[in-house]
């Protein structure tokens, strides 16, 4: 038997911490908006997907491996937030519901203007 300090338990490590989603920040609304489109909600998307949709083609190796980094940590904001889930066994990406709720609810709040709101409420 070894003498000395036994290692610290891993079930005590804190889980990382995210930052809110911010709609009104031109980039993540541009991803919500881009995650809010019908055609990623079958077969759900990749981080390829994500990216063709938000940049520009570019032939640079260096700043397609920025963009995809970018995406990346994007991806896990997402999956913090419960707003995305992963799809076991592959590279792909599903809405949950109540990701569903919270992207519908974001974006209308977003393009809902003052004078609109106020003829609602009356």
């Amino acid at each position: 038997m070894k003498n000395g300090p036994s290692p610290v338990p891993t079930c005590h490590q804190k889980p990382p911490r995210y930052r809110a989603l911010n709609p009104w920040v031109p980039g993540n609304a541009a991803v919500l908006e881009v995650i809010a489109r019908g055609e990623w909600a079958v077969a759900g998307l990749r981080n390829k997907d994500l990216r063709s949709a938000l940049y520009p083609r570019t032939d640079d190796t260096r700043e397609r491996r920025r963009q995809a980094g970018r995406t990346t940590r994007m991806l896990a904001l997402l999956r913090a937030h419960g707003v995305l889930r992963k799809v076991s066994g592959t590279h792909r990406y599903i809405i949950t519901p109540h990701g569903r709720n919270i992207i519908t609810a974001l974006l209308a709040a977003r393009k809902a203007s003052v004078p609109e709101l106020l003829k609602i409420a009356a």
